[in-house]
């Protein structure tokens, strides 16, 4: 028999162990079942609530693509959420994704919170960002205001406070301000600071990955106005200023952390039809680090500054900005500084020139691609806020894949543009009162990130006409204000089939050395045909090579079978010899799509003359009828343990002596000691397996399985075996054993007084429906009963049965079917079932199945398969209901 725990859920958290996180998702799937059978047993009335107030998030992929194909809306995936990342199932079980240039939301507390820029008064009388990644903090009110900005300059250090904080801790970085300041006036995500100088105020605006700081002044200063920022840095961060006069900050392992891009400033005039400032002038600043502390030296131009032609306020800008993989810039004919932290990009030209230069603009942007590589990409749309055109009439923009931009991308050092992707004339703008999203098809080139498995995908935008003022844009930056401004990417996929794994050749599917070994010319072959899509039907491909030749000898396909199961075929006689050595690999169609190419090749040796072993004997007839490819290998042994096979959720480990010891299944959340039923002293470990061989009439294997479970089968080999099998578990004090109608036993935990006839929580751990077949392939009845807690397998073998008789009820590959039936075939059907047109006994039918639930339903059609038993009443209730497509296609066992 197979056992295995499925437990109950504990509340989200961000981080959690694997086999928590396996369990709770099957558990989300079960209550967002018990949700549905409520409604529908409360009929129409109770649909109406249900569809009224819909399911928009679960924890789990599997549980978001059951709730999307029962409501038919997308749902979206809380397990893939990031600070940028937004994923959602759809109704036909693909997923969105929706990447944000920059960090959409942020951990606090252990909990997912929105981005919020805007600025509030904080503790001391400071302010600061409501949700920032970087925990920004400004300074409030404090000391005596200066008397003029030469004086700011000019103050002594130990009169400096912290103006600005970004981080914490040991990784806190502060821009200082030498003098007082008034009380803030806060707007949005913008502090001013009036008159904290004479004739001009201090700003700090907010951004998303870092903040801007200006001087405005209203009028030009007496002695210039030179400005000194004193900055405290981590330790081990160094200061670089760089040939266009930023600076880069680099931690103590030499990776860039934070850039502080060249300071310039600007005068009042702006171009209306464009929006560019007119009179601009680069700022000098000179760096120089004492251990901790930077110290910032900013001398604006004073002729510029009183020059007439210069129009108040100016304003003198410097910024800082945190680096990250996530990046975007834009470049312009005549600039030569870095713009990655400004809140705009910008394409087209504005009409005017820079010297001789015109001042052309060209956008460029980086994602982070990972999350969807080596995906299906059935469609992708690049979505970019577009706040300001020269004209309210349609011009084309490009997307091009380029190579990706960093700090030093200039117009003169631009980014190679490799390919034109797509051309979009979407025009939106304020000033025609539709500012807002434009977007362009961006399939080819994440189909082609996808491809590459790429980590990061770069793309390029640049006007269709660049000499055409009218094809001008603005757009917002990944430092935008407002998080639902910020440039997106939205790809939708789904996975193709892998090739094959866990190949083998047998029986009794051996290995020594890797080698599988067959004592027959038409031996089976067999993998496990894994599906990301769980619904799918998947086609196994089989090619046989000659090793000594290298020749291909025969390319066979098997019949489809259900995703994540086991894909096997019989090799029709005269394409093997007896004597040589194969290799086969495989290969998949889900009815879609192919997988990449080829699984890696397993050989195996044929020998007609090989007389296997008992142990080999008895384990060459259980796995005739067990799915020997989901075994795990045993990665270890000991003097108590012939077969210690750990998998990521579970250790399983099977004694030597089968009949005074039992098999100790660990894990975090429910560990438990199942005996062997027939189990013998000495086993015998078979490639994991162990096989306990007896002179008496029932031989006994045990194989530990790649989920976590361990399978126990029993070969009863003539007429004078027992008719019962014992099996021990442990049942914890409270617990309770139910038996099924189908024949399951399910252990629930301590409180649960109703749990045999309308249980409240999920089972902690179950043991699926018993099964028996016999030496024709022919069912022998059977079934159980609990004595405490031991389970007790009862086989109703006869004269007519055929021995050897091979018992075990296979808990985990049912509980997968049973679910995905109830899921994506009973559920839909169900709920949006209409009496009208339907015939009285699939009416009666679906009333009945609303009575009992989905889950049981799903088990129903499972035995109705397997030409079990069943009641007369809920044998008509499945053979009406398996005639319907959609239960047809997803209740296939």
């Amino acid at each position: 028999m197979t056992a295995g725990a499925v437990l109950t859920a504990t509340p989200h958290a961000i981080a959690q162990p694997a086999a928590a996180a396996a369990d709770k998702d099957a558990a989300e799937v079960d209550r967002f079942l018990a949700d549905l059978e409520r409604e529908a047993r409360r009929g129409d009335k109770g649909l109406e609530t249900f569809r009224s107030a819909p399911v928009k998030e679960a924890e789990s992929v599997e549980a978001a693509r059951v709730a999307a194909a029962v409501q038919g809306r997308k749902v979206e995936v809380l397990q893939l959420r990031t600070e940028t990342d937004t994923v959602h199932a759809n109704p036909d079980g693909t997923l969105t994704r929706e990447m944000a240039a920059g960090p959409v939301r942020m951990i606090r507390d252990g909990e997912w919170v929105d981005v919020d820029v805007d600025l509030k008064a904080a503790a001391g009388g400071k302010v600061a960002a409501k949700a920032h990644p970087q925990d920004l903090e400004l300074a409030g009110k404090g000391g005596t205001l200066p008397k003029s900005i030469e004086d700011v300059a000019k103050a002594p250090q130990d009169e400096a406070r912290d103006l600005v904080t970004v981080g914490t801790g040991e990784k806190q970085l502060a821009v200082r301000w030498k003098g007082g300041l008034p009380a803030p006036s806060l707007k949005g995500n913008v502090a001013t600071y009036k008159d904290a100088v004479p004739g001009g105020d201090l700003v700090v605006e907010a951004t998303r990955t870092g903040f801007e700081q200006f001087l405005k002044l209203r009028e030009a200063p007496e002695d210039g106005a030179p400005i000194v920022l004193p900055m405290t840095v981590p330790d081990g961060m160094t200061a670089e200023q760089n040939g266009d006069g930023s600076v880069t900050f680099t931690d103590a392992k030499g990776e860039d952390q934070v850039l502080m891009p060249a300071p310039v400033m600007w005068d009042a005039t702006v171009d209306k039809k464009s929006l560019e400032r007119t009179n601009t002038k680069p700022v000098e600043m000179k760096v120089a680090q004492h251990g901790n502390t930077v110290e910032l030296t900013l001398t604006p131009d004073a002729e510029w500054l009183r020059d007439p032609k210069t129009t108040y306020p100016v304003t003198i800008d410097p910024a800082t900005d945190t680096l990250d993989v996530l990046f975007d810039t834009f470049v312009q004919g005549g600039d030569t500084t870095d713009q990655s932290a400004n809140t705009d990009l910008k394409l087209g030209w504005p009409g005017d020139h820079a010297g001789t230069t015109k001042r052309t603009a060209r956008s460029f942007l980086t994602f982070r691609t990972s999350n969807f590589a080596d995906s299906l990409v059935s469609k992708a749309t690049l979505k970019m806020w577009n706040y300001h055109s020269w004209s309210c009439e349609k011009r084309g923009w490009e997307v091009w894949a380029a190579d990706p931009a960093d700090k030093n991308t200039r117009w003169a050092k631009q980014p190679a543009l490799k390919e034109k992707i797509a051309t979009s004339t979407e025009t939106r703008s304020a000033s025609c009162k539709n500012e807002g999203w434009v977007s362009a098809d961006v399939t080819k080139l994440a189909q082609t990130w996808s491809s590459a498995k790429a980590e990061q995908g770069s793309l390029a935008l640049k006007a269709a006409d660049e000499s055409d003022t009218y094809a001008w844009k603005r757009f917002r930056s990944s430092e935008a204000a407002d998080q639902n401004q910020v440039p997106t990417l939205e790809v939708t996929y789904n996975y193709r089939p892998y090739n094959g794994i866990n190949l083998q050749a047998g029986t009794p599917f051996l290995s020594q050395g890797g080698i599988f070994k067959v004592n027959s010319t038409t031996p089976t072959l067999r993998f496990s045909a894994e599906d990301h899509n769980g619904e799918d039907q998947v086609t196994g491909t089989f090619e046989i090579t000659d090793t000594s030749t290298n020749k291909v000898v025969a390319t066979l396909n098997a019949a489809p079978v259900p995703s994540n199961s086991t894909s096997s075929l019989k090799v029709p006689a005269g394409k093997l010899v007896s004597g040589k050595t194969y290799s086969f690999r495989t290969t998949t169609y889900d009815g879609t799509h192919y997988a990449n190419g080829w699984s890696d090749p397993v050989r195996f040796t044929v020998d007609t003359a090989w007389q296997p072993t008992a142990a080999e004997n008895a384990l060459g007839l259980a796995n005739l009828y067990s799915n020997a490819a989901d075994i795990t290998a045993a990665t270890a042994s000991d003097g108590k343990y012939a077969s210690i096979a750990a998998t990521e959720e579970t250790t399983v480990s099977i004694p030597w002596d089968g009949k005074n010891n039992g098999i100790d299944i660990h894990n975090q959340l429910m560990p438990n000691t199942l005996s062997i039923p027939q189990g013998g002293t000495k086993g015998t470990q078979v490639g994991g397996n162990v096989v306990y061989t007896s002179s008496g009439p029932v031989d006994t294997v045990v194989q530990p399985t790649t989920d976590g479970g361990s399978r126990t089968l029993n070969i009863i080999k003539n007429s004078s075996a027992p008719r019962e099998y014992e099996t021990g578990f442990v049942l914890p004090a409270g617990m309770k054993a139910v038996t099924h109608d189908d024949g399951s036993v399910s252990l629930y935990s301590a409180g649960d007084d109703n749990a045999d006839k309308a249980p409240q929580k999920e089972p902690a751990g179950f043991f699926d429906a018993p099964w028996a077949r016999d030496a024709n392939g022919k069912e022998v009845p059977t079934r159980y009963k609990v004595v405490g807690n031991k389970l007790v397998q009862q086989v109703d073998f006869d004269a007519n049965s055929a021995f050897p008789i091979v018992i075990d009820p296979s808990w985990w590959s049912t509980t997968k079917k049973v679910l995905k039936c109830a899921t994506y075939g009973l559920a839909p059907f169900i709920l949006g079932f209409t009496p009208a047109g339907s015939t009285k006994r699939v009416i009666t039918a679906v009333r009945l199945a609303k009575k009992i639930g989905f889950k049981k339903t799903a088990k129903l059609i499972y035995n109705y398969s397997k030409r079990r038993k069943m009641e007369p009443s809920m044998r008509k209730m499945v053979g009406a209901l398996i005639g319907i497509e959609t239960i047809k296609k997803n209740c296939k066992f």
